[in-house]
Parts: structure tokens; sequence; C-alpha cells
């Protein structure tokens, strides 16, 4: 009995998870974790889902803009990209946009080779219809 008792504990021992005490990690003098921080966005879903009055391109647009952009263009600390709309469009010029779009710059890629020319065109006239709701300083809700 005693030799199956010491089997079973040793068999539990060599089994279980090891025990590790969780306490920060320093890199380059700052503490760091690897596991990531979760961010509470708030969103008003009523704006998000009103019906729009849009066309075809500016429909098929706002689609491949929420696929390929609005990720990175959210005007927060975890989309640090600016917000687009109307104002940039109007500020940068059709073709500036579309240029930036198709090459990209040193903190935005380029879809020259994801997106056709009419895609960009889409982007572009949804846009053109689109006011982006200014984010609150800080980052959003967190």
């Amino acid at each position: 009995m005693s030799r199956r008792l010491t089997s079973l504990i040793a068999a539990f021992v060599l089994l279980a998870p090891p025990v590790t005490r969780v306490e920060a990690q320093q890199r380059n003098g700052e503490a760091y974790s690897t596991t990531p921080e979760v961010v509470r966005e708030v969103y008003d879903m009523r704006a998000a889902m009103a019906p729009i009055p849009l066309g075809e391109a500016e429909v098929k647009g706002r689609a491949l803009f929420a696929q390929r952009c609005a990720n990175c263009h959210g005007g927060t600390r975890q989309r640090p990209g600016p917000l687009l709309g109307q104002q940039t469009v109007e500020k940068l010029g059709e073709t500036a946009i579309r240029e930036k779009v198709r090459v990209g710059s040193a903190m935005m890629p380029g879809f020259q080779h994801a997106l056709q020319q009419g895609q960009i065109d889409q982007i572009v006239a949804f846009l053109k219809t689109f006011t982006p709701r200014a984010q609150p300083q800080g980052g959003g809700a967190e």
C-alpha cells in the first residue's frame, strides 16, 4: 500500500504543471508582460449599423475599408493611423489618397499587389461620403 501511495505521489509530482511565481519582468528598465493588454472599446452600434444612402461603389468601398484600413486608422493608441474621411480627401486630394493606398509609406503598407485600381477607387468613393467620429483622448474606453 505504501509503495503504491509513493508511486501515485511521484506520478502526481511529475505530471503536475510547475508552480511559478508571476512577477513583472524587466526589459530595458521597464516592466513588461507577455500577456497582451485587453482594452475594451465602446462602440455606438446604432450609429455603426444605421443605413447610409450609398451607391454600389461606396458600399463596396466601405467593406474594403473595414477589411483593409479600419484596423489601423482609428486615431487611437491601439489603432494609431489618422482618422480618414471627407476631410482627408478634401485636404490631400483623391489622387494623393489613391497613390498612398497603392504604394504606402514608411508606416503603412502599400496595397498595389492586394487591391485592384477599381477597389482603391471604391475606397476613395466611400471616404468621400464618410465623416469619422472623433475619438476621446487617451485611446478610447479603457
